[in-house]
């Protein structure tokens, strides 16, 4: 099993023990709905990718810290992610998570939004636990940057939601959208990771810096694979974000660079798949698919620039980060991030 697979391993136990340690037995059916977000009442069922907690562990690495000392803050921050999905799903009338019902279709509005409203308090109860193995100062740091990035994911998905009855977006808006609700909350969990690990200031905002384009390339990417991803990879239809005109960077970029593609998603409020395979054909007549795959690779090139910075700063030759948010680019981009790959 290798260093990243154990470390995953220990994350999920602890997970689960800090979580039901603060979901009573005496409330059955809180547990149990919890238990359900989770994927605890199904050993069958499939979990997130943990991408977060994952970062704020091994980030502190970098700086030869061990990454066991700050289980509760990598717990808090996955306890706080999984509560925006519970508020997402609601407020998106999204109908599945994790390939099951999810919770609000199941158990119901009001039972839903009491357990993301549980977990977003408990988040906060989770993170101070990690009080016992930092440095008085650096644990008040690393809480401040975690209180900003959950104001942040709120600001995000207010224009989200914003975005979705506004007839024109620009690409800056979406940019800051995604930067807001999807970058902070990795960036914040690199950060976190390496402030409580001892990182001085210069690697705090290179960290930031790379987080920040981390989430923003991961997201971009997303919106690729949602037009042009090969069906077997991404496991999706890449006609689905053109039949639910959902606002992605393609789709904003070809709106404001394609006359004929402006001009179809304008005159067709109903998509049909075959309208989706001529408006995908429209956007990449448009060269949109090697602009929205060039943003991409520019964010990567940040990111490694980045890396660079902070293995000249630092002696500890750690590579689980690096690791970690090179499967995060798996298959599309991935080798941009591999050690010695080509640029």
């Amino acid at each position: 099993m290798s260093d990243l697979a154990w470390l995953k391993d220990q994350f999920e136990v602890s997970l689960k023990q800090f979580v039901l340690d603060r979901t009573p037995e005496s409330l059955p059916g809180l547990r149990e709905m919890v238990s359900y977000h989770f994927g605890w009442n199904d050993p069958t069922s499939t979990t997130g990718k943990r991408l977060r907690p994952m970062l704020l562990l091994t980030s502190s690495q970098l700086f030869g810290h061990q990454p066991m000392d700050l289980m509760p803050a990598a717990v808090a921050m996955e306890v706080l992610h999984n509560y925006t999905l519970v508020h997402d799903d609601i407020e998106d009338q999204g109908q599945t998570r994790f390939g099951r019902e999810c919770l609000w279709r199941r158990y119901g509005l009001a039972p839903a939004l009491n357990v993301g409203d549980f977990l977003s308090a408990m988040a906060h109860d989770i993170f101070h636990e990690v009080l016992s193995t930092v440095d008085l100062a650096d644990f008040a740091k690393a809480y401040s940057v975690f209180r900003q990035a959950t104001l942040d994911v709120f600001r995000g998905q207010y224009l989200d939601i914003y975005f979705e009855t506004e007839k024109i977006v620009s690409v800056d808006q979406y940019l800051e959208m995604i930067r807001l609700k999807t970058s902070r909350l990795i960036s914040a969990s690199m950060r976190i990771g390496a402030i409580l690990a001892g990182a001085d200031e210069a690697a705090d905002r290179s960290l930031e810096e790379i987080g920040e384009h981390a989430g923003l390339a991961f997201q971009i990417q997303d919106d690729y694979l949602g037009i042009w991803g090969d069906t077997a990879d991404t496991g999706k239809s890449n006609l689905t974000d053109l039949t639910t005109r959902k606002k992605t960077f393609p789709i904003l970029l070809g709106l404001a660079e394609s006359l004929a593609f402006k001009a179809a998603w304008e005159t067709n409020p109903q998509i049909t798949p075959d309208l989706a395979r001529q408006l995908a054909g429209m956007l990449s007549e448009a060269r949109i698919d090697e602009k929205t795959n060039d943003a991409v690779l520019e964010h990567l090139r940040v990111i490694e620039e980045g890396k660079e910075r902070l293995a000249n700063s630092s002696n500890n030759n750690s590579t689980a980060m690096w690791d970690l948010l090179n499967s995060a680019f798996t298959p599309t981009f991935a080798s941009t991030l591999k050690p010695n790959a080509p640029t």
